[in-house]
């Protein structure tokens, strides 16, 4: 077996795999409201995605997360996953927005995917709006009840932006303890087309961290050194990370 390593000697061993780049949300930092998407036709087919991943896999390869756009708008989403949970991975998980995640439950526990990351911006209804252009709070957060009474574990994905829901930032500390699911707040990348109006959005994890060690103490937590994230364990119990 080959391994795949990098120019600095790490080894690789996750892969993200798109499925679509459609989604049933328009958030501000992400896409405009009168996005256009891709035929699928012109995407990979089943069959050549999980070639690639089979190979992949007989490289190395450990792990698959499936990504969009929002992942569960592709129409073939059951069967490309099926298949997928064929293959000789140690984890195959899922991001989505979760407004879908009722429908493909089912679907997921049969695939053995058991890790979901699910992007949720914003706990207040008008604020949800504002950000993604679509009324889907209440849904998403049931989801989110739904996948942990399946068994699912379950990350919050937090674009944090000042001035938009930076106020929430205690909310989503509250959320994680309450709910028994870790938050990973991201710092905004400013990319794309909207990032001239992004300027003085940006607010750094530092910054966050600090305002959150006002009102408790962080516990550092241990993570791989590939983890995409840094993480702490609140004295409340909240697990918390940050994406920066």
């Amino acid at each position: 077996m080959m391994n795949l390593v990098d120019n600095h000697g790490r080894r690789i061993r996750k892969l993200r795999v798109s499925l679509t780049d459609k989604c049933n949300l328009r958030c501000h930092y992400c896409m405009p409201v009168n996005q256009t998407f891709m035929d699928e036709s012109k995407y990979l087919n089943g069959d050549e995605i999980v070639e690639i991943v089979s190979e992949l896999v007989d490289s190395g390869l450990e792990e698959v997360r499936l990504t969009g756009g929002e992942p569960l708008l592709r129409k073939s989403f059951s069967q490309i996953v099926e298949r997928l949970a064929e293959l000789k991975l140690k984890k195959l998980a899922l991001t989505t927005n979760g407004i879908l995640l009722d429908k493909y439950i089912d679907v997921l526990t049969n695939a053995k995917v058991f890790h979901l990351n699910i992007s949720l911006d914003s706990l207040n209804e008008e604020n949800f709006k504002k950000i993604t252009f679509g009324n889907y709070l209440e849904r998403v957060l049931k989801n989110i009840q739904i996948a942990k009474a399946a068994g699912l574990s379950v990350k919050i994905n937090t674009v944090m932006m000042r001035g938009v829901n930076d106020h929430e930032l205690l909310d989503f500390v509250k959320f994680s303890q309450e709910y028994g699911v870790d938050v990973r707040f991201l710092e905004l990348m400013r990319i794309g087309y909207a990032r001239e109006d992004q300027v003085d959005q940006f607010i750094s994890a530092n910054e966050m961290i600090g305002r959150i060690k006002e009102v408790t103490e962080l516990k550092t937590v241990t993570s791989p050194l590939d983890s995409t994230s840094f993480n702490f364990l609140t004295s409340s119990g909240a697990q918390i990370g940050f994406i920066a």
